[in-house]
């Protein structure tokens, strides 16, 4: 008997492993398609050289913080149960986003109300986020007050990545993250006055009217969306993905 049941638990133990890396082989496949999916030979002033042609993911780790998992679902059902209209904005990314969130997540990706969307730093400003979170006052004033901008288009993220210190083979990361949307106030503005800028900022933190801002800076410079939000818990990480910048 005793046999039997090692057996049965190295059986067990092989199938999870099995079913371990179909996830992982398949989560891979994903975040490659979110990157060819969403790459533009587009740039803007934060590009420092040529515009890449494409992506390459090297490796991908998973993201686990239940206790900011938590603090996120509780942000995500204050504004579903708002009486405020979804802005249902469809990022590029929304398709093969829910597919990611479900290799992770009992909990669906609600479309219309969140979004899964890049964050592009240097690696130690990521190991920084994973470890102490996102930090205000660390943001910069940018084109929406001073937020936590997430982007649409690995090529718009790419443009705030900086080399792995000491790194040879030119790897870079970016965090992927669910974030949540509800209701946005949109600026298609070419260059947002500071009273504005700061305008969309308190639109979300003091007049509640609004749970984020988008730039869309697709309409009025032909470039690409960010999404902005000012609270830590409305935006969860759930992988790191290391790439290589492609010329060819």
């Amino acid at each position: 008997r005793a046999a039997a049941e090692a057996k049965a638990a190295e059986e067990a133990a092989a199938a999870e492993a099995t079913a371990a890396e179909a996830r992982r082989v398949c989560r891979m496949s994903w975040l490659q398609q979110a990157f060819d999916e969403t790459k533009k030979m587009k740039s803007t002033m934060d590009r420092k050289g040529p515009v890449p042609t494409a992506f390459k993911i090297c490796r991908v780790e998973e993201v686990s913080d239940q206790a900011w998992s938590d603090r996120y679902k509780g942000q995500l059902q204050n504004v579903l149960g708002s009486e405020r209209e979804m802005s249902n904005l469809s990022p590029k990314t929304s398709l093969v986003g829910a597919k990611l969130v479900s290799s992770v997540s009992q909990d669906p990706l609600r479309t219309d109300a969140e979004a899964v969307l890049f964050h592009g730093t240097s690696p130690s400003a990521i190991e920084g986020i994973l470890s102490s979170g996102f930090d205000r006052d660390r943001c910069k004033f940018g084109l929406a007050g001073k937020g936590f901008y997430f982007a649409e288009s690995i090529t718009k993220a790419d443009e705030y990545t900086q080399l792995e210190d000491g790194s040879v083979d030119g790897l870079r990361c970016v965090l992927v993250c669910r974030v949540v949307i509800g209701r946005a106030q949109v600026c298609a503005a070419v260059q947002p006055t500071e009273q504005y800028k700061q305008k969309l900022e308190d639109s979300v933190l003091k007049e509640g009217t609004y749970d984020s801002v988008m730039m869309d800076r697709e309409r009025c410079r032909g470039t690409f969306r960010e999404f902005v939000v000012y609270e830590t818990s409305r935006c969860l990480p759930l992988f790191v993905v290391w790439y290589q910048r492609r010329a060819d």
